[in-house]
């Protein structure tokens, strides 16, 4: 069984991307969007869920969009994951190193 690669070094630019750098020796660089709009949690995952059953549901916009796509920090989880902190305060999110590759990918 192949061993997944784990990061080895991790910058966050705090108002436009991620980059981490792999135990392979690839780089992921994923933009702040990117990851906001992916955010794992329960939340977010059934309001993607919801717009997908009904794409012409109206949605209010949030009160600060560029709070939802700044990062304040973030911080690993075990040895398996990133938690990111949003400016807006939401910090629920894991990404598990898995989908950080994927969402890397071209």
């Amino acid at each position: 069984m192949a061993v997944s690669p784990t990061p080895i070094a991790i910058d966050l630019e705090r108002t436009s991307r991620l980059s981490i750098r792999w135990s392979d020796g690839s780089e992921t660089v994923i933009s702040l969007v990117s990851l906001r709009r992916a955010c794992p949690c329960a939340t977010c995952r059934a309001g993607r869920e919801e717009r997908a059953q009904n794409p012409l549901a109206v949605i209010a916009p949030p009160a600060d969009v560029a709070a939802q796509v700044t990062a304040s920090g973030a911080e690993l989880v075990g040895a398996y994951a990133l938690r990111v902190r949003w400016a807006d305060g939401h910090d629920t999110g894991i990404y598990d190193f898995g989908l950080l590759r994927r969402l890397g990918q071209p």
